[in-house]
């Protein structure tokens, strides 16, 4: 299941602002940076610390399914999820548990 095109954030001067103005929850998957929004708007930046193209494209289309699963049940927000080295070892459900723990931690 994709993000909708809606729920992302797509320019870099967004992800920044986000970045930089936004508060931050972290955990062993990811920080997740965001600010209080009308919609619900993501962006994954993954780092080559993760691992290679193939990984990191396998890591953030796990995200995407699992945030494009939460997006109507979280706040309305503004997030930029940085992915920590390790998250491509993660099954989908632990990746599920951790974005919805930092879902709730917002809440």
């Amino acid at each position: 299941m994709l993000l909708p095109r809606v729920n992302r954030l797509r320019s870099s001067d967004e992800i920044r602002e986000v970045v930089n103005k936004g508060k931050r929850i972290s955990s062993k998957l990811a920080t997740l940076h965001y600010l209080p929004a009308e919609t619900n708007r993501f962006a994954i930046v993954v780092s080559k610390a993760v691992g290679g193209a193939v990984v990191r494209n396998q890591v953030k289309r796990r995200l995407r399914a699992v945030l494009s699963g939460q997006t109507t049940h979280s706040p309305s927000i503004s997030g930029v999820v940085r992915v920590r080295p390790g998250a491509n070892r993660m099954s989908y459900q632990q990746v599920d548990s951790q974005i919805v723990e930092i879902l709730e931690q917002i809440r």
